[in-house]
């Protein structure tokens, strides 16, 4: 019998006795979510869960700078207390954003579809989601732009950790959105959501570090020639000679980097140290990194040499395309879900 009925984002459709809808178009699932982040915009539990994380991220960073004691100068002299604040802030408040992201996403599926239709408010769900992860990131940009300006210190890494937070809230938000679609009963979401989150977070970065020993293997070495050296004597390019210099311990990184390039810090660092913002901690950081990606902290292992102009593994695009490729097959999962659904109804 013809009847009407309710998809997961709200929209009414037509039954006409035949085949179930294929669900609803672009543009009611983007109404679907763009009303449901309005509707956040006007709760106070949005903006006390947005700003206060973002105070309380503050304070994390505040008591980190107390405790490793740098409030007014390195004692290297290479970093200041201001310039260190800024890095850990725009460390912490990026993932933070994630972290949110990933809750908005979850929460978004039983806002918008209910109990009954959360397989179908996945969409819905992840628009909102990225929406609020970018009045999230204006936070961000607004007090790292602030502490930039009192403590001066560059700002240009208020830019970056804002775009990052902004895309790491997309992200994320869309796995919850994926996660809470896939899993019905709410605090098996939420516990799959959250221990997915920090996986990435900083399961990937420890994992890693555990890993080192597991790639550390003895390889022989040849004589290096004209080794060119970066300002802090690493070399960076160098040609090989065919003349034995025995064995070395080597630690094959480059097989592991991948791992800890999930991590929304590991892309900032890398983004911010690579385009040289003004902060020498993330410089530092991002050449390590970067030389622990190549594997080129031994030279001539095998009699490989290396030239200036060589290819290095963006860990910033390997990172977000990791991300990325869980994501989408979160939401094919969800996809499925509900083609299922509509499918046996």
């Amino acid at each position: 019998m013809p009847g009407q009925g309710v998809d997961g984002a709200g929209v009414a459709w037509e039954d006409d006795g035949g085949e179930p809808p294929a669900g609803p178009g672009f543009r009611a699932v983007a109404r679907a979510g763009v009303e449901d982040f309005r509707g956040g915009l006007r709760s106070l539990p949005f903006w006390a869960a947005a700003a206060g994380t973002a105070c309380a991220t503050w304070a994390v960073v505040g008591v980190m700078v107390w405790l490793v004691g740098v409030i007014e100068e390195d004692p290297a002299g290479w970093v200041g207390g201001g310039q260190f604040t800024a890095a850990l802030a725009s460390l912490l408040l990026p993932t933070a954003a994630a972290l949110l992201g990933m809750q908005w996403g979850l929460g978004g599926v039983r806002r918008i579809g209910g109990r009954e239709e959360q397989a179908a408010a996945a969409l819905p769900a992840l628009i909102a989601a990225a929406l609020r992860g970018m009045v999230f990131a204006v936070l961000v940009l607004a007090g790292l732009s602030l502490h930039a300006a009192v403590a001066g210190v560059p700002g240009s890494v208020a830019l970056y950790a804002a775009g990052i937070a902004a895309v790491e809230g997309a992200l994320f938000g869309a796995m919850g959105a994926a996660l809470g679609a896939l899993v019905r009963q709410p605090a098996i979401a939420a516990a799959a959501g959250w221990l997915l989150a920090l996986l990435l977070v900083v399961g990937t970065v420890a994992a890693a570090t555990f890993l080192v020993p597991v790639v550390r293997s003895e390889e022989p070495v040849t004589v290096a020639l004209n080794v060119e050296r970066a300002t802090d004597g690493a070399p960076v390019a160098y040609t090989c000679s065919r003349v034995p210099a025995g064995s070395a311990e080597v630690y094959r990184t480059e097989r592991i980097m991948w791992l800890p390039a999930a991590s929304p810090a590991v892309v900032l660092v890398m983004l911010v140290g690579d385009s040289g913002g003004g902060q020498q901690l993330f410089g530092w950081l991002a050449t390590e990194l970067q030389r622990a990606a190549d594997g080129t902290q031994v030279p001539c292992v095998n009699g490989e040499p290396r030239s200036m102009d060589a290819a290095h593994v963006p860990l910033p695009a390997v990172g977000l395309l990791l991300q990325a490729a869980l994501t989408g097959v979160l939401l094919a999962g969800a996809h499925a879900a509900e083609s299922r659904r509509r499918t046996s109804s």
